[in-house]
């Protein structure tokens, strides 16, 4: 019961992050409404991808479909295990930012020439973590590893 007291606010402000966003609005009244994304992404067949993450302490990246008519098609929040168990080695970098958005923070490791990309986030049982995902100089994802920033300190 605790683990859903806890999801309520994240699940509150995704929902208020949205509000209002229909299927069939316009991309216009989509950036009226939440401004410009972080990234937009383009497909050969004219469907737009919005990015928008929540901020360097938020917890959520929306991704916004938009049609080749350039009306919403659908919004979903990215940062989740289904996605995240999607990311492997050797996935590009680009592969990336489609799957799960840009990230909150990116520190360069030299002596191993890789970069993690780092993304805040709410795991399955309601805490804080952190997702690292290393990406290699060639662009190319080498690992990942997941990390909770908020304890249980129950025991």
């Amino acid at each position: 019961m605790r683990h859903l007291f806890l999801l309520a606010p994240a699940l509150l402000a995704s929902a208020c992050a949205m509000q209002g966003l229909r299927p069939g609005v316009t991309a216009e009244e989509v950036v009226s409404k939440l401004g410009p994304p972080a990234v937009e992404l383009r497909d050969p067949d004219g469907t737009r991808h919005l990015v928008y993450p929540s901020g360097p302490f938020g917890l959520h990246t929306h991704m916004v479909h938009v049609g080749g008519d350039d009306r919403l098609k659908s919004v979903e929040q990215v940062l989740d295990d289904t996605r995240f168990n999607a990311i492997s080695k050797g996935m590009t970098a680009d592969e990336l930012v489609r799957l799960i958005g840009p990230p909150w923070q990116r520190v360069y490791f030299g002596n191993l020439r890789q970069t993690a990309w780092d993304y805040r986030f709410r795991d399955s049982w309601g805490y804080v973590a952190v997702l690292s995902v290393m990406v290699d100089d060639a662009g190319l994802v080498a690992s990942r590893v997941t990390q909770r920033i908020e304890r249980d300190n129950r025991r």
